[in-house]
């Protein structure tokens, strides 16, 4: 009720100035014209009792007129009767009847003098002079400025609690009715539209936040269907492109399950042949044959588990055995085109909260992306930082982070590439050497641990790829 309360004091406000201003006005010309009547009046008395006195003064002689003189004054509390003479040339050359008045203070009491000359046989330069006190016009003053304060006070009042009621009808209730509308909508409460009566500038504002609230609904759901789709379309993208990656993988398992395939070859040929002829040879052709059978099972199930699509669970994973065992699945396919791959790990264990099989999968798409891109003879080194060194300027996400580099010293990334690397379906190798989703993908994995991931490169010298991962709580 804000708004309300600053519009009634306002409005009292202007009412208050209002009515001073009015009653300023009215109180001066009251004044006014009670000077102009109090002086026309105390003429025509001062007229009047000339006269008799001059009467009196002919028939009965100056005593009779000076006891007329007193008796007004008896009669009369307010008014004081004086007959003088002249002082001045002014008051002797008046003429008689001519009246004259002066404003005068007296012990401290304003007095109106009012004189008109006489005109008595044998006697000249003879006035009388009637005195009257302004004291009824401070008393009227002095009312009419008490009416006038309650009159202010009244109007004060009512139109306070006119302006009250009518600002909290016509104001204060549709904002509250809009301020709540406001705050469904910001919690995504687009229902329920607003109506408001009667049609002010208010209920206009009403009807377009109902049609804010119906678009916002609508974009909303829109929004929604499209994350829907996106997320999907994201889950077959990696789940695609974990396929790609097994196909890949399966050149290299090729060659790791040949040799102990031979040796199973091996070993079952000469228990065949009757070659491992006692028992100690038989048993020991069977003990080769059977820890070369779990080697296979082993590299069979780990490949297949990373294959296997399922919903991310994360949990707290030691980084430095899982970079350990990704360097280890990918060591036969990187031995097949001439490259090593090492995997550099701190003593103490690395702890983060993610979802093991998904940063597999990220850091495979690393590694093979810097078995493609180096020459044979050369390494693919896989180092975990728990320190959470150079970590990006441009990420704003809150750490502390471990951080592992996947480096390798091939071709490099041209400058104008580098912000092109993590788009769908940009590659610069070969056709037939990628399908250009590997770095997205492992992009969107790091993206949804909370984690981030860039690239540095220099041509001819090599590229760095460093994956930032949110550590776990102590």
């Amino acid at each position: 009720m804000k708004l309300v309360r600053r519009l009634t004091v306002f409005l009292l406000a202007a009412v208050t100035l209002v009515v001073a201003a009015d009653t300023w006005w009215s109180v001066r010309s009251h004044l006014a014209l009670f000077d102009e009547d109090m002086r026309h009046d105390q003429a025509l008395l001062a007229r009047a009792v000339a006269w008799d006195v001059e009467r009196v003064w002919s028939l009965g002689g100056e005593g009779e007129a000076r006891h007329l003189v007193e008796a007004i004054n008896s009669a009369s509390a307010g008014l004081r009767a004086t007959l003088t003479r002249g002082r001045g040339a002014s008051a002797s050359e008046r003429p008689p009847g001519e009246v004259g008045h002066r404003i005068r203070i007296d012990g401290g009491q304003k007095l109106l003098d009012t004189t008109v000359a006489l005109e008595v046989p044998g006697r000249t330069g003879l006035t009388l002079q009637l005195s009257e006190s302004f004291d009824p016009e401070r008393a009227y003053t002095l009312a009419r400025v008490r009416q006038a304060i309650g009159t202010a006070l009244a109007a004060v009042v009512v139109c306070g609690l006119v302006a009250w009621m009518v600002g909290v009808r016509v104001v204060g209730k549709p904002i509250e009715l809009l301020v709540a509308k406001a705050r469904r909508i910001a919690q995504r409460d687009f229902g329920e539209p607003l109506t408001l009566r009667p049609e002010t500038e208010l209920a206009m504002l009403a009807r377009e936040m109902n049609g804010m609230a119906a678009s916002l609904d609508a974009a909303s759901r829109e929004i929604a269907e499209q994350s829907a789709a996106r997320i999907a379309a994201q889950e077959q993208l990696r789940h695609a492109d974990r396929l790609t990656t097994v196909g890949k993988l399966a050149s290299g398992l090729a060659h790791e399950l040949g040799t102990p395939l031979n040796v199973v070859a091996g070993r079952a040929k000469m228990i065949a042949s009757g070659e491992a002829a006692d028992g100690a040879e038989a048993a020991e052709c069977a003990r080769v044959i059977v820890a070369q059978t779990e080697r296979m099972t082993a590299l069979v199930r780990e490949l297949l588990g990373f294959a296997r699509r399922r919903g991310g669970e994360k949990r707290p994973v030691d980084l430095s055995a899982l970079v350990q065992q990704t360097a280890a699945l990918l060591e036969p396919l990187g031995a097949k085109r001439g490259v090593e791959v090492r995997a550099s790990t701190p003593d103490a264990a690395v702890i983060a909260r993610v979802d093991a099989s998904q940063i597999q999968q990220a850091l495979m798409n690393l590694v093979m992306n810097g078995i493609q891109a180096s020459a044979p003879g050369s390494a693919v080194l896989v180092s975990v930082l728990a320190d959470g060194d150079g970590i990006p300027e441009q990420s704003a996400r809150a750490g502390p982070f471990a951080v592992i580099e996947v480096g390798d010293s091939g071709a490099g990334i041209p400058p104008e590439l580098i912000e092109l690397v993590f788009d769908p379906f940009f590659t610069t190798k070969a056709p037939g050497e990628g399908t250009g989703l590997g770095l997205s993908v492992a992009y969107g994995i790091v993206e949804d641990h909370g984690g981030w991931i860039d690239v540095r490169s220099e041509l001819k010298r090599g590229s760095r790829f460093r994956v930032g991962l949110p550590l776990a709580a102590a």
